[in-house]
């Protein structure tokens, strides 16, 4: 993890920070919105005000009462430059304490999106007294049912405090979690004991399946691996070209290949179970595995085999992002594209994205955080963080805008798959290829997981229903007798 400062903290940071930090609003197993630091919350019509009232009777884990004041004193500060929730809360244009339990959100633009933003870290309120410390990324201070009481690299253990307001839902005293990057090595400590949880890679699913004291944990999730595509770099700009690049990718084969199964194929970012899929889009022609037709297109394009196409795939150094890589670029061979790899540090992919210094990322992006909106927002719309080429979609904007006129869903749903429709049919710059299954190896008797689309996990329901003692680390589970261990 990168800090325990929900304000300076990575994408990935959530479930380390959810703990010790509760938000606004919270997200469910199905993804619905339910009360959290906030029991009500309303948009205006116009859509430019967004009210909440606040839950009575919480305090922070130094003692500091939670109210209007301290709300608005942790959204005014993630919303300065330095902060990483900056661009996410620039619609926020003031805070209005209204009374000590309501609070008042001005906008600059439309709020549709705020529950998604206010249920992620945007919405995890700081203790006011702790809000502005240097230390806070080390010793975080919440509203949340844990507190942090040990810190070290790459390992971080929590304990219940009595002060929390919805006590009585904590089944855990002691969570402890723990970074352990290779896969095999997480799953060696689940099944040697060592852990109680461990997040595992689809194709290890099968191993879970087969051993009598473990279980497979499989929640809905809103990442999807994919090509981001700079329609900037000459060639790409062109639509029959990124359309044959998609054409060229055996989505099929690399989910049997890559992941024996476990990654659902598609062509569009939101799959089946999530509000913005289009039934029936990934059964059309351009969604199809069409070498033949792929290789029409580019030498529709003028790209032939005297005159190839050459592009780079860049990659970050992680081992199964590589491997996809490799995948991707036999397919695009196939098709006659000269394609070389270029893997690069984790940390120099998002900035080189950003920057417009790719031709082709392979990546994971979590399409959900914070709301749906901020995907197409970031890489379908012109002046996108992630659309360094300036792809745009006549009217995009408009529909941005008319998804985020309310917070229901029912309203939102229609203008927003029609902009990712008219995406689609433009050849967009982002080539979803699957969604990778959201696979959890848990010891069986170990229960009260929740894991919401968006990943904030939550570990307060978490108990060994056997009675035995558990020991967990890095992820969830444990029970109130002892302390648990679960890994990521």
């Amino acid at each position: 993890m990168s800090s325990l400062n929900p304000q300076r903290s990575s994408s990935f940071d959530i479930m380390y920070l959810h703990p010790v930090y509760d938000a606004l609003i919270n997200i469910d197993e199905s993804g619905n919105f339910v009360p959290g630091l906030a029991t009500q919350w309303e948009l205006s019509a116009d859509g430019r005000t967004f009210d909440m009232t606040l839950r009575q009777g919480v305090t922070f884990q130094d003692g500091a009462e939670f109210d209007a004041s301290a709300v608005k004193k942790t959204i005014d500060r993630a919303k300065l430059p330095e902060s990483t929730l900056s661009r996410n809360l620039g619609l926020v244009h003031t805070v209005e304490a209204v009374d000590p339990l309501h609070v008042r959100l001005h906008l600059t633009e439309l709020g549709g999106q705020l529950p998604s933003l206010l249920a992620t870290e945007s919405g995890m309120i700081i203790s006011p007294n702790a809000v502005d410390s240097p230390d806070l990324g080390r010793n975080p201070v919440g509203a949340g049912p844990y507190k942090v009481v040990s810190y070290s690299t790459g390992q971080v253990t929590y304990e219940t405090w009595e002060g929390y307001w919805d006590s009585e839902s904590v089944e855990a005293p002691r969570i402890k979690m723990i970074t352990m990057a290779d896969d095999s090595a997480r799953m060696r400590a689940l099944q040697s004991g060592q852990l109680d949880a461990a997040y595992l890679r689809p194709s290890q699913r099968a191993r879970i399946e087969s051993a009598t004291d473990l279980y497979v944990q499989s929640d809905l999730r809103t990442l999807v691996q994919s090509i981001v595509v700079n329609t900037g770099v000459v060639g790409l700009d062109d639509p029959r070209v990124r359309r044959a690049l998609s054409l060229a990718i055996d989505r099929q084969g690399i989910d049997t290949y890559l992941q024996n199964g476990g990654c659902t194929p598609t062509v569009q970012p939101f799959i089946d179970g999530l509000w913005p899929h289009i039934d029936g889009l990934d059964d059309q022609k351009d969604a199809a595995f069409d070498p033949d037709r792929a290789r029409a297109l580019l030498e529709e394009a003028g790209y032939n085999r005297d005159r190839p196409l050459s592009l780079t795939v860049a990659s970050p150094n992680i081992s199964q992002y590589q491997l996809l890589a490799e995948l991707v670029l036999a397919n695009l061979r196939a098709i006659g594209i000269q394609a070389d790899l270029n893997v690069m540090e984790t940390t120099q992919t998002t900035p080189a994205m950003r920057e417009g210094k790719f031709d082709l990322m392979v990546t994971v992006i979590d399409v959900g955080r914070p709301d749906p909106t901020s995907y197409a927002a970031d890489y379908l719309l012109q002046g996108g963080a992630m659309n360094p080429g300036g792809f745009h979609v006549p009217g995009a904007d408009v529909l941005l805008e008319q998804s985020r006129r309310s917070v229901d869903v029912q309203d939102r749903e229609v203008p927003f798959r029609h902009l990712l429709k008219d995406a689609f049919d433009a050849a967009p710059p982002v080539i979803s290829i699957c969604a990778p299954d959201n696979v959890i190896g848990v010891r069986k008797g170990v229960q009260g997981l929740v894991v919401p689309p968006v990943g904030a996990y939550e570990f307060r329901g978490v108990e060994d229903s056997t009675g035995t003692d558990c020991g967990c680390r890095r992820m969830p589970i444990s029970k109130p007798v002892s302390e648990c261990h679960a890994q990521m």
